[in-house]
């Protein structure tokens, strides 16, 4: 299976790093990053890293447009069987790699559970499917159609994205695997920047 794995960036300098070498390259078809519009040096290190991992894209907006639209862009560039949303403040942990084994083409959705800065974990079943949005998923790319991150000022865009796939049925598989590390709580965090853009 070929998986895209995408991200939207601001201001993400001091850890986009992290993120992109937390991605298994044995997995990676295509890495997309569309930058917001970004005001520090996270276009010139994700340039450098495309020079030694050249499966990765990078987006430039060229005006701030928000969070939400950004994951939309990411999104409609990609072109892998799969895709793994994951943002540029968090991390996979190692286990990553257990749950992309899994992903074989039978599910339109391949759950795993996340871990937050916090302290506790997030685990995903069917009781939350709708209540809990969140980066936790592989999505069969085909499978998402008109599912979109609105831009809403009372909450985050994946909210919206989340109930118009469970809307749709999706066949589902919950691995149980922790394999997430959200930067949770976290000023300015990707979970935040929706805000951006709806001022």
């Amino acid at each position: 299976m070929k998986i895209s794995f995408l991200t939207p960036a601001y201001n993400s300098g001091d850890w986009i790093v992290t993120m992109l070498n937390s991605i298994p390259k044995e997995y990676a078809y295509e890495i997309i990053v569309c930058d917001d519009d970004s005001t520090d040096a996270t276009v010139a290190i994700l340039r450098d890293y495309q020079r030694y991992f050249p499966v990765l894209k990078i987006l430039e907006n060229g005006t701030n447009i928000g969070a939400s639209a950004s994951y939309n862009r990411c999104i409609a560039e990609a072109t892998g069987d799969y895709i793994a949303i994951i943002d540029s403040d968090d991390y996979y942990l190692p286990a990553i790699r257990d749950v992309l084994a899994q992903v074989d083409g039978t599910y339109d959705i391949y759950y795993y559970n996340m871990y937050a800065k916090a302290g506790y974990s997030f685990i995903k079943d069917e009781s939350n499917s709708y209540s809990l949005p969140g980066q936790f998923k592989i999505i069969r790319r085909s499978f998402i159609g008109d599912a979109v991150f609105t831009e809403r000022k009372d909450i985050a865009g994946d909210w919206d994205f989340n109930r118009m796939l469970m809307e749709k049925k999706p066949s589902c598989k919950y691995t149980g695997i922790l394999a997430y590390w959200y930067n949770f709580p976290r000023e300015n965090s990707e979970s935040d920047l929706h805000q951006r853009g709806l001022k």
